[in-house]
């Protein structure tokens, strides 16, 4: 746990008393970081050779692997398949990652600033944007049946809860984890959901850990933009402690991912995909 992720803050708590007084007393508490980062893109016209740059986008985050967070969020958006395609990442400004791509990185500035991606409550994803994912990844998923236990399932919300040291401190981060049958392979926590899932991609992308099996867990509800990423990194299962929205049921319906909600050490509830669960020992 970075101390760049985390700040102490003066508090003042209040309690109310048996007696029915109020006690008052100030203390410090930890709160989660939160600072924008600049998105700057760096890359060669095909067609006049010129160098161009620019801002890609500013996202508020929790400061601290920012390289993977980059990666990730170029893979989601299909700007980069392959890490190799980036140059390099510079983080030489406050705030500000310079992304460096390969000369041979097509990319369409206009095309992309009509990205489909938008958050949850903007009002414009719907069922075009679902079936715009098809046209932009390549999603070759597995389909293999019953490889998935669901004591395994079960135990993914405490194997997250376990390595969620930023949660334990300042109880204001989510959190994302891959998972495959034998072990974990990345978990990171930010203040945004989306943030976490960038990170645990971009480390998966840097690593050449992406696989047909591997499990996305998440540590809250599951929307339209997680399970965009979800498809770039051709995730066969995603897993939720919470609820998935109407959007985030169409795209596995779509893409045929197993998609699993309210997870606990009990219960979970199966929104699509149960063919991939074995239900017996």
């Amino acid at each position: 746990m970075s101390a760049k992720s985390y700040q102490y803050v003066n508090r003042q708590r209040y309690r109310l008393m048996p007696e029915g007084n109020i006690d008052v007393r100030l203390s410090k508490d930890v709160v989660i970081s939160e600072e924008p980062l600049n998105i700057v893109l760096h890359w060669t016209c095909k067609q006049t050779q010129q160098q161009l740059e620019k801002t890609f986008m500013v996202t508020m985050r929790t400061p601290g692997q920012d390289s993977l967070l980059v990666t990730g969020l170029l893979f989601s958006y299909a700007i980069i398949t392959e890490r190799s395609q980036i140059k390099a990442i510079k983080s030489e400004e406050f705030n500000q990652c310079d992304v460096i791509l390969n000369d041979d990185v097509v990319l369409d500035w206009p095309s992309l600033t009509r990205q489909f991606v938008s958050h949850s409550g903007c009002g414009i994803c719907g069922a075009n944007d679902v079936k715009k994912l098809a046209h932009t990844f390549d999603f070759n998923i597995d389909q293999n049946t019953e490889w998935l236990p669901i004591q395994k399932v079960l135990t993914f919300s405490s194997q997250l809860r376990e390595q969620q040291s930023l949660f334990s401190a300042t109880g204001g981060v989510h959190s994302a984890g891959v998972f495959t049958l034998e072990q974990c392979l990345a978990v990171h926590e930010d203040v945004g959901r989306h943030n976490a899932v960038d990170k645990v991609i971009g480390e998966l992308v840097t690593k050449d850990l992406l696989g047909k099996q591997n499990i996305l867990m998440l540590s809250g509800r599951v929307s339209f933009e997680l399970m965009q990423k979800a498809v770039a990194a051709k995730m066969a299962v995603v897993v939720a402690i919470g609820a998935p929205s109407s959007l985030a049921v169409a795209v596995a319906k779509q893409f045929n991912i197993t998609l699993i909600g309210f997870v606990s050490d009990h219960t979970c509830n199966v929104y699509h995909g149960d063919f991939r669960l074995k239900k017996t020992n």
